[in-house]
């Protein structure tokens, strides 16, 4: 496909080779090939964004439309995000376009027809390139091979578009949580932007309290998952609760974030899109307290096993003034190096000299750690089926460093969020939670 910009006045750099035809009163107009426009009257940052709203004219055959960003090179290299037709099955579609060649550089988003007045926007923010749908974001890509260049507009078939506006782009912000539904259990789902965790959106879950007991306090449960995304190979660690019934037993607002890669709960100093300690304590528990809150007196309790125990474990050690109990199990405390999982400990922690400074759960990191648990008892570990012998043992550096904590007596259970273990570790997080109220 070869790229014929075209304008509509003075602040619009045409770089056609002809065949134009502009269609009145529309900032985009139908041509007979494959168009777009660069505005460059101004100066842009790398950091830009593109929106074109959809007319009532629908597109036909093979044609598109779509914003771009970091035009340049008379229109040989952009990024560009496509309303494609598709022959009447239409997608939205996202690429890159280098030295007039275009590459692909998410999977395709298949919608319904656009109605006329949909905003699509394209947006470049560092090596984040997302596309949003009514503000919604459906695709996005992590690449930064292109910078500067300007905002822009391209086309291909007699496509149109009804108003289109550009200019630099805010950076992401921290954390934007967008509410999408709540299911027949009453589970709400919201889509997640942070540049902390990962790249494009992620969803988060919460479940609150519709029958909580009398007399029990409001408190959080951050629920750690030990896998991408809605990963289940090792169950569904809110449904396990929800069958328990936990909301409503313990008064809990449940939190369960998802993450674009597997946690380890751990800041990536490779990659400045995976700081998932940064996302749980700068990002998460404060929008959780802001919006969540019924008493703003809630303790914000961690459970979780496997990658999510040990790091249940670093958080609370790291963060007390944040979290206030962590229930671990069957977790791998004596993890030795950063590559101890292959490339998946690798990716969540990035160098070894970071998981042994940061994370490493040694003796002089616990003693580093230890004053604010000498006098109550804030954590509680367990497990059995995969690392009994590693909890064992930080069960011992536990005690020989005077933190108070809880010890399951090992029983036989799967390496699970629905072996079992739960209900043990959220009886003991409430009972720690009541003695830590009375001060015993």
């Amino acid at each position: 496909m070869k790229p014929r910009l075209y304008y509509l006045g003075p602040n619009w750099t045409d770089i056609s080779d002809g065949g134009l035809a502009i269609s009145s009163g529309a900032v985009i107009g139908k041509v007979g090939s494959v168009t777009g426009d660069a505005w460059t009257a101004n100066t842009f940052n790398s950091d830009q964004f593109s929106q074109v709203t959809i007319t009532s004219t629908q597109l036909t055959g093979g044609q598109w439309i779509g914003p771009a960003v970091r035009v340049q090179n008379s229109g040989q290299n952009a990024y560009v995000a496509l309303y494609n037709w598709n022959s009447g099955s239409p997608q939205l579609m996202l690429f890159k376009r280098s030295g007039g060649g275009w590459a692909q550089i998410s999977g395709a988003y298949s919608v319904s027809p656009l109605p006329a007045g949909t905003q699509l926007d394209l947006t470049a923010v560092g090596s984040a390139i997302s596309l949003f749908d009514n503000g919604i974001e459906v695709l996005s890509a992590a690449d930064s091979s292109i910078t500067g260049g300007a905002p822009g507009i391209m086309a291909y078939g007699n496509a149109e578009v009804g108003s289109w506006s550009g200019g630099d782009a805010a950076p992401t912000p921290r954390f934007k949580a967008t509410f999408m539904s709540t299911d027949s259990n009453g589970i709400q789902s919201y889509q997640v932007l942070s540049s902390d965790n990962g790249y494009g959106p992620q969803e988060l879950r919460i479940l609150q309290p519709t029958n909580p007991a009398p007399g029990v306090p409001h408190n959080f449960l951050f629920v750690l998952p030990v896998e991408q995304g809605l990963g289940t190979t090792y169950g569904d660690g809110l449904q396990t609760l929800l069958g328990l019934n936990a909301q409503n037993q313990y008064n809990l607002t449940i939190i369960e974030p998802t993450f674009g890669t597997d946690p380890w709960y751990a800041d990536n100093p490779s990659d400045p899109n995976v700081q998932y300690e940064t996302y749980m304590t700068q990002d998460l528990v404060p929008w959780v307290e802001k919006n969540l809150a019924t008493t703003g007196s809630e303790q914000n309790w961690l459970i979780g096993f496997s990658k999510s125990g040990i790091g249940g474990q670093d958080l609370i050690l790291k963060h007390p003034d944040i979290f206030t109990l962590a229930a671990s199990w069957d977790f791998p405390a004596n993890m030795s190096s950063y590559a101890t999982f292959g490339a998946d400990s690798e990716a969540g922690y990035g160098t070894d000299a970071n998981f042994q400074a940061n994370y490493r759960l040694t003796t002089a990191f616990v003693d580093a750690h230890k004053a604010p648990f000498l006098s109550q008892n804030r954590i509680w570990i367990g497990g059995y089926a995969d690392y009994q012998p590693d909890d064992a043992a930080y069960a011992t550096l536990l005690t020989s460093e005077g933190i108070a904590h809880t010890t399951e007596t090992p029983q036989s259970m799967n390496h699970t969020w629905g072996s079992g273990w739960v209900p043990i570790a959220l009886a003991a997080l409430y009972q720690d939670s009541v003695n830590l109220s009375s001060g015993s």
